[in-house]
């Protein structure tokens, strides 16, 4: 990056600015205004009017819902907007209240009916109902008609008019004020649920009759009125979202001014450009200003890292990722800690092939990969206007295609086993049954050579690593998928801590990238060795020379151990700052090494607790389902009919339960691991995003 300077007389900024922005290169710095005599500028006269104007266009879209067309000439927009095309906005947004006031109407009269409706059954004129000043009137719904009907004939000084039915209904009731409260005690009894009397007179009927035609003319102009605007769509949205795009990119030239310092005749512009746009830039900025001048940004060298503190104090450059295409989603997990520190390591890249991986171990399953795909090209199709859901689709096809991958090599389909055969041991060797009993055996034609009984090609690799195909991660391969786990760990880890060499080193030099988290890489290797050694060497039936290699082991991974440690204390004490008292947190902080290790165990367990969820699903219902329907087609019992619609709702609610466990509990476990136990190793997001001057055009061409 490069930093650049822009100044002319106030006269230029204008020209200046609009340049800036058809370059779309330059982040701008606002001025602070701490400079005696250059203040602020001030925004561009017309600013007021495009920003009402933008805000109308913006109402207008919201409304219609317009859909994009193809790219417009600048002057084709701009011959829009000072022309008719305003005009026609007000007509369209006129068009839009009325239509409003049409369905907040409608929704006025369609409560009215059914109050009005169920006071035409009782047959009586809407003024008999009330404003009654000698009697008590109640008019409302009853639970039990017949009833209540009985209980009020008791008393001949009551009068209940009610429709004609005995269960729930309405009723008019009416006595003398003196007896009032002896009836309302009465009318309690059968929930009673008041209805208002509307202000009119006359047949309540004949008031339906005037509700149902106005209703019906106000849903003729309601019709009416969608049609224009549906209409005016279809021919001017294009246009309208054109307009917006133009319009939002000139307010921002406008308001500008803002962020720029200004004298009585003369103005300054700072900010950062990437330097290999420096050249085209600073050629067209030269054109419509006086003075252009960029400078290289070389950080300031750090021999320690006592200097930190300068850090904070060095002003950095904005960060602008590199052009990517396939790795470009993961972009969106590296921005939620942050845009890394300029020029540090980007772990975009590394994400794109471990996140998918982390992500595929734990849900791993055929058809939860598929309705995960399914979900990212819904996902691209509902947002195909917003970039980052774009991306999010991306990211998410990248799982989807993973968790097919591992559901392939675990052999797994809906929480099913591919493979499954009987077993039973017959003079201490266990003998398989020749049938695949998984309900989902047909797909070991996916399999394109002789399996015995589920079983394939098999390696052992050193330091304890089984590899199967098919990897039976809930069976047979549960203790190697741990030990996978645990590894992944360890080299994730460890890369973590290499990276954070490479950073510290560039910024410090090599000996304190050595000291602060090369150390780290010694405790973690020395760690492993001396875990291997003693947890291997505890085994049964070894031979004298794999037991003394393994005690050597021991020995040079507690060496190695002891070293790191000394090395991470002399780097705590030295470049971290704590001085003596590194002496003591040195060990203390190589425990939290062995938890962030196992912490990757998480990729086993996260996807044996999804499977068994599955499992039980399966079932309940899978299973009972098919009992059902066995028993209706065997048996002729028909109540099993029920049972087996029952036990199939239950099974397919289960299996989406569990598939969007499975998509919300590993994205999280996968981004922890990420964000928690790898990139704090050597991650530092304080870097701010690069925000280029001026929006990248979409629907409009911009004039160069």
């Amino acid at each position: 990056m490069s930093r650049i300077v822009v100044a002319g007389t106030l006269d230029e900024l204008s020209k200046t600015l609009e340049v800036a922005s058809k370059l779309g290169t330059i982040h701008m710095l606002d001025y602070d205004g701490e400079i005696e005599d250059i203040s602020l500028g001030s925004p561009d006269n017309i600013a007021d009017d495009v920003s009402s104007l933008l805000v109308k266009m913006r109402g207008c879209a919201s409304e219609t819902k317009p859909v994009k067309g193809p790219r417009k000439s600048l002057g084709e927009v701009r011959s829009h907007l000072t022309g008719e095309f305003p005009q026609k906005i007000d007509e369209v947004l006129s068009n839009i209240n009325a239509l409003d006031e049409i369905r907040n109407n409608l929704d006025k009269i369609s409560q009215s009916l059914t109050t009005i409706t169920k006071i035409a059954k009782l047959d009586l004129d809407l003024e008999l109902l009330r404003d009654y000043d000698s009697l008590s009137c109640w008019v409302g719904e009853f639970s039990n008609l017949q009833a209540l009907k009985n209980e009020l004939s008791k008393d001949k000084n009551i009068l209940c008019v009610s429709e004609n039915n005995n269960k729930k209904g309405i009723a008019a009731i009416f006595c003398d004020n003196e007896i009032n409260d002896d009836v309302q005690s009465i009318i309690s009894e059968y929930n009673f649920e008041s209805i208002a009397i509307p202000n009119s007179s006359g047949s309540a009927s004949d008031l339906v009759k005037e509700l149902n035609d106005e209703k019906n003319s106000l849903i003729s102009k309601q019709k009416n009125l969608e049609k224009e605007i549906d209409s005016w769509n279809s021919e001017n949205g294009a246009n309208l979202l054109a307009c917006i795009e133009l319009l939002e990119r000139d307010l921002e030239i406008l308001n500008a001014p803002v962020r720029v310092a200004v004298s009585e005749h003369a103005f300054v512009m700072d900010g950062w450009i990437p330097s290999s746009s420096v050249k085209e830039s600073s050629v067209a900025l030269k054109m419509v200003s006086t003075v252009v001048e960029t400078e290289q940004f070389e950080p300031t060298p750090h021999g320690h890292h006592d200097d930190h503190h300068e850090d904070h104090q060095e002003e950095f450059p904005p960060i602008a990722y590199t052009e990517r295409n396939i790795s470009k989603p993961f972009e969106l997990l590296t921005d939620l800690v942050g845009r890394p520190k300029y020029g540090t390591i980007d772990p975009t890249m590394f994400m794109l092939f471990t996140y998918p991986i982390f992500f595929g171990m734990m849900l791993g399953d055929m058809i939860y990969g598929i309705f995960t795909i399914i979900l990212a090209i819904w996902i691209r199709n509902k947002f195909s206007d917003n970039e980052a859901a774009l991306l999010a689709s991306k990211l998410v096809l990248y799982i989807g295609i993973s968790c097919v991958i591992f559901g392939y090599i675990y052999a797994e389909f809906a929480g099913w086993e591919i493979f499954i055969y009987e077993k039973t041991k017959i003079d201490g060797v266990y003998v398989y049954a020749s049938e695949n009993t998984s309900p989902v055996a047909f797909l070991s034609a996916l399999y394109p050579f002789d399996l015995d009984h589920g079983y394939g090609p098999k390696a052992t690799l050193p330091f304890g690593i089984t590899l199967t195909f098919p990897f039976h991660r809930v069976g047979s391969n549960l203790t190697d998928l741990i030990i996978i786990a645990l590894y992944l760990g360890i080299i994730h880890v460890a890369l973590g801590f290499i990276i954070g060499i490479i950073n510290v080193s560039k910024a410090h030099g090599i000996v304190a990238g050595f000291f602060e988290k090369g150390s780290w890489l010694i405790v973690l290797a020395g760690g492993f060795l001396t875990c291997y050694g003693f947890l291997v060497g505890k085994g049964e039936g070894l031979s004298d020379s794999y037991y003394s290699a393994m005690n050597d082991l021991v020995l040079y991974g507690g060496v190695t151990l002891v070293i790191g440690i000394i090395c991470l204390c002399y780097g705590l004490a030295k470049y971290e700052g704590f001085g003596a008292v590194g002496i003591f947190v040195g060990p203390l902080e190589s425990i939290s090494l062995l938890s962030n290790v196992l912490s990757y165990l998480r990729l086993m367990a996260i996807g044996v607790v999804g499977v068994k969820i599955a499992e039980a699903g399966n079932k309940l219902g899978y299973d009972n389902m098919i009992l059902a329907f066995d028993n209706l087609f065997t048996n002729g019992e028909l109540l099993s009919i029920f049972t087996g619609i029952i036990a199939l709702v239950l099974w397919i609610s289960i299996q989406l339960f569990a598939w969007v466990l499975g998509v919300f509990s590993p994205n999280i476990h996968a981004a922890r691991l990420h964000f928690v136990e790898w990139m704090k190793q050597f991650y530092d997001g304080s870097g701010e995003p690069f925000e280029p001057f001026g929006s990248k055009p979409k629907l409009v061409e911009v004039d160069q």
